[in-house]
């Protein structure tokens, strides 16, 4: 079975946020572009990131998401959100910045709270034990939603934050 990998991108692109804290309008000041390409390893063991019409199970895909900040002033409080779409699991650890920043996924963590929550990594979730009492326990790459960066520094004018995952394709 193959998917093409358009469907997954139009799936991604449509989910991309980017919120600059306090002032919506400077979000047309960003640049942003986004990409992806097919992980493979080649006959000597290193990784190259391939341009390809289709993934099968297994495959990992790598996102990128650049953005440039266009305006003549530095931009604080920038925050950039991507889901994890549907029909892929998320890869924890391949998560890249070029911008210091928190970075956070979002899942269901606590079944008192309805709705997804944001939280950083390590991410537990609760869950019942035989006892009917909530423990936690390691949040599975794939009940994971969304992930996001919340960057520590201005964007200065004419820079570009680089943020990038992966995913693995169920």
């Amino acid at each position: 079975m193959t998917f093409k990998t358009q469907q997954i991108a139009r799936a991604l692109l449509a989910g991309v946020a980017i919120s600059v804290a306090g002032v919506p309008a400077y979000a047309d000041a960003l640049s942003s572009t986004f990409s992806f390409r097919i992980v493979e390893t080649n006959d000597g063991g290193e990784e190259q990131l391939i341009e390809r019409g289709t993934v099968r199970p297994g495959e990992v895909i790598q996102y990128q998401l650049q953005h440039e900040n266009t305006t003549a002033d530095a931009l604080a409080g920038i925050v950039i959100a991507a889901p994890v779409p549907e029909g892929v699991t998320l890869t924890l650890g391949a998560q890249s910045t070029s911008i210091k920043a928190v970075f956070e996924v979002q899942a269901d963590l606590d079944p008192e709270n309805d709705g997804l929550e944001w939280s950083t990594l390590p991410a537990t979730r609760m869950v019942a034990g035989a006892d009917g009492t909530l423990q936690p326990e390691p949040l599975p790459e794939d009940q994971i939603a969304a992930v996001r960066w919340t960057l520590s520094e201005p964007l200065e004018s004419g820079e570009i934050a680089l943020n990038s995952y992966r995913v693995r394709v169920n």
